[in-house]
């Protein structure tokens, strides 16, 4: 009996010995605990930071598109202003594509029509969108004349403005 005893006595200064090499390790090794402590800290923000900036949605285009819904043009709309410039006797072809926040009007004009028609047509075209959607879309245009050498022209209304501003290309 006063052997279990000893070997109690002695597990348990044991434990406390190891409980003290515990205890002298991290007091001997503050400054480096705390610098992995950080580390570790600092690697998780980093890691949080890229996965929010980089890889966080699937979007292409984050919040540029909030409010989208309320001004939703529909297939049918835009079929009506493809329809609208197709009837113009002076142009041969038209098309409207909507990329997220951009309306692209492809315009091609018969060989002869005069660029400054062509420009006239597209700023009627333009007026068959509604007041609301024109402050928030941006629209591309682009004018083109159905022969060889013919004119190729760009223009573009800005969200924020009231006119089509024309480039040639």
């Amino acid at each position: 009996m006063k052997n279990e005893k000893k070997k109690d006595k002695l597990e348990k200064s044991e434990k406390i010995v190891k409980k003290d090499k515990k205890k002298n390790i991290i007091a001997r090794h503050k400054l480096l605990f705390l610098i992995c402590f950080l580390a570790f800290a600092v690697l998780v923000v980093l890691f949080y930071i890229f996965f929010s900036l980089f890889i966080g949605g699937n979007d292409p285009y984050g919040d540029r598109l909030r409010g989208i819904n309320k001004v939703k043009i529909s297939n049918k709309e835009q079929s009506s202003v493809t329809s609208f410039l197709k009837e113009k006797e002076e142009v041969s072809n038209a098309s409207v594509h909507i990329k997220g926040k951009i309306i692209y009007i492809h315009i091609k004009t018969k060989a002869g029509v005069d660029l400054g028609k062509a420009k006239e047509i597209a700023n009627e075209s333009l007026s068959k969108f509604s007041d609301d959607e024109k402050k928030f879309y941006d629209f591309g245009y682009f004018l083109s004349e159905d022969k060889e050498d013919g004119y190729v022209v760009t223009g573009t209304k800005n969200a924020n403005s009231d006119v089509l501003v024309w480039i040639k290309s």
